[in-house]
């Protein structure tokens, strides 16, 4: 699933080669994938409309389309691709936009999970969880005073579900998640209640610096929008790999459904687990 240096990256990529362009037409292959709360068909809404502008809002991309707001959230296999003339449509194709210089904007999705909204400008209410986004990480909003009242007021949650948790911190995704725990040398089934002050401060640094290496390695990498970039990371689906910090063996487990990657050395237990990974 695309994550947030991902997506800042799309969204670049978008101002620069897709804003400004008209709608000259739209093919809708999966239309199991759309949302339209507008009286038009999804066709017919976009033909003709030029894209104003292009926003990030947690894992919404959100495209300002003349009077409508057409906004995309890719969850877990959706895909982005500006086709050039000439070019194939790269994967499962559900819908694409056709623009006046003979481009096309693909939404590809093999799984059909992503959805595309299309809905009146500033009708958010229709578009789940868009409003209840936590704190943008990014943002001079996200302070350590603001962390620590955070942490203060979802203190039962094991840190992993924490940081992943988009209502409280928008938007940190799976694998930056295990990424900036093994930054900051914290276990991911430790509870927030169990963090110390120390800890607190190593993870507040770590959510920013580690979103900002990655902002960074994607950016350096300048691959096709399509491309999820992830080459750089340390510790995400590297189980079996040594620790690049100590060389023990990354482990990987689950944490409320989804997979973790940590290392059971820099990121010791705070607590007597099942299994003791470091005998293991």
């Amino acid at each position: 699933m695309p994550e947030l240096p991902d997506l800042l990256y799309i969204q670049s990529y978008l101002k620069r080669h897709v804003q400004g362009r008209t709608v000259a037409g739209a093919l809708v292959k999966q239309p199991v994938v759309l949302r339209v709360a507008v009286t038009e068909s999804f066709e017919e809404a976009l033909k003709g409309k030029r894209i104003q502008d292009i926003h990030l809002h947690g894992p919404f991309l959100r495209f300002s389309i003349s009077g409508r707001d057409l906004i995309l959230n890719l969850m877990l296999a959706g895909r982005l691709q500006h086709q050039r003339a000439g070019e194939k449509a790269d994967g499962y194709l559900c819908f694409s936009l056709i623009l006046d210089d003979g481009s096309a904007l693909n939404f590809c999705d093999q799984q059909r999970m992503g959805k595309a909204y299309l809905v009146e400008e500033g009708d958010y209410a229709l578009v789940p969880r868009y409003g209840i986004q936590g704190v943008d990480v990014l943002s001079a909003e996200f302070t350590l005073d603001r962390f620590r009242e955070l942490t203060r007021r979802h203190s039962r949650k094991q840190v992993r579900v924490f940081i992943n948790d988009h209502t409280i911190l928008s938007a940190v995704g799976n694998a930056y998640a295990d990424e900036i725990l093994f930054e900051a040398k914290i276990h991911p089934k430790t509870f927030v209640a169990r963090l110390t002050e120390e800890d607190c401060n190593r993870l507040y640094e770590a959510v920013r610096s580690v979103l900002l290496w990655g902002i960074d390695e994607v950016a350096k990498a300048a691959a096709p929008i399509q491309v999820r970039v992830r080459n750089h990371l340390r510790v995400r689906n590297r189980k079996g790999e040594p620790c690049p910090r100590c060389g023990t063996t990354i482990r990987r487990e689950g944490v409320r459904g989804h997979d973790v990657f940590f290392c059971p050395v820099c990121q010791p237990a705070s607590r007597v687990l099942f299994l003791d990974w470091r005998r293991i």
